[in-house]
């Protein structure tokens, strides 16, 4: 769902419900209750609520705001300095995929234990500042 709304904010496109194709009548006499069966182009969403309703009464809420409005926050400094460090992950992004399609190796590389010793998970789990370190000559997250 989150995907769902990044992609809208990103494209403008509300896409509609195929299924919706029986709506209680009741329903429909709300003022502001939009049901759609087919996919709406705007010209651009500021933001997006999602709802999650879980088991047992348990749910969830999420606010997501365009990214241009953060963007707005920033000093020129700021997002000059955001957009070094953006095209720098984009040009690794693309090297790793492209190392995926040539078979060096594969997209989805699976861990086979935790990057922390048994001794350490007490500490890790209670210290919500906890940060595990690449170690680029073991190859793995430690530490």
């Amino acid at each position: 769902m989150l995907n769902g709304i990044l992609q809208s904010l990103r494209t403008g496109l509300i896409p509609g419900n195929r299924n919706a194709d029986n709506i209680d009548r009741e329903l429909e006499t709300f003022d502001y209750a939009l049901f759609l069966s087919k996919s709406v182009q705007t010209s651009g969403i500021k933001a997006g609520l999602l709802k999650s309703f879980g088991f047992g009464q348990v749910g969830g809420e999420l606010l997501v705001v365009h990214s241009d409005y953060l963007f707005a926050t920033l000093t020129q400094d700021q997002l000059e300095k955001y957009n070094d460090r953006l095209e720098k992950r984009d040009v690794k992004a693309s090297r790793y995929w492209q190392d995926t399609l040539v078979g060096n190796h594969s997209f989805v590389q699976v861990k086979s234990h935790a990057p922390f010793t048994a001794e350490q998970d007490k500490s890790v789990y209670l210290n919500p500042l906890a940060r595990a370190k690449y170690d680029s000559k073991s190859g793995e997250y430690k530490f």
